[in-house]
């Protein structure tokens, strides 16, 4: 009997220690030096467990990606949702997105690997791709309601949404690599005041 007919439950809570395991091994690791072993090994599991679920590295690895961009996105959602209205929405997605060093630093540093192997595996690509249109459809939204409001300018909302994602990226990439220990909060302040510029009208 297999383990997701006999507990379902307990079957998913095996998956996802895998799952959790195999982003601790890449944060640490990184991809190249990721295996299947190793990610048993911090799970606490058996190898044939983890060929239940994952039948290569390649499958584990994508269900790690899968993992993080859906709870990244499911944050996002979340967030946005609860806030009243556009200027609100926005604020609260870039407090979530310029969360703290520790947390920024982790999500970069395997984020910025995957990258890397979307760019060689059309089904990552396809992947990174999905999570990043939902990003933008969700902050061309937001800035749509915004203009409708009348609270910002009228602008070309999806311009905006796609300049937003690239801020936010390209300003986490500074952040790391800086040669001071520059705070990650200017960074986002940086990143709000240029979009305040950009959408508030005067």
């Amino acid at each position: 009997m297999s383990p997701r007919r006999a507990n379902p439950q307990l079957a998913e809570r095996r998956r996802e220690t895998l799952i959790r395991a195999g982003y601790a091994e890449i944060l640490e690791r990184g991809i190249q030096g990721t295996t299947i072993d190793s990610v048993v090994a911090r799970a606490g599991s058996s190898k044939g467990g983890a060929l239940y679920y994952f039948r290569t590295k390649d499958d584990l690895l994508f269900a790690v990606c899968e993992w993080l961009l859906s709870q990244l996105d499911r944050t996002l959602e979340e967030v946005t949702r609860t806030q009243q209205g556009p200027r609100a929405q926005l604020a609260s997605e870039l407090e979530v997105l310029f969360h703290s060093p520790e947390v920024n630093r982790k999500l970069y540093m395997v984020f910025f690997e995957f990258v890397v192997l979307s760019l060689r595996s059309e089904r990552f690509r396809m992947l990174l791709f999905s999570f990043l249109e939902k990003c933008r459809k969700r902050d061309t939204a937001i800035i749509e309601e915004g203009i409708r409001q009348g609270q910002f300018r009228q602008v070309k909302p999806d311009d905006v949404a796609r300049t937003i994602r690239g801020l936010v990226d390209g300003y986490c990439l500074q952040w790391m690599v800086a040669a001071s220990a520059a705070d990650l909060e200017s960074y986002r302040n940086r990143c709000r005041a240029f979009l305040g510029a950009y959408l508030l009208r005067p």
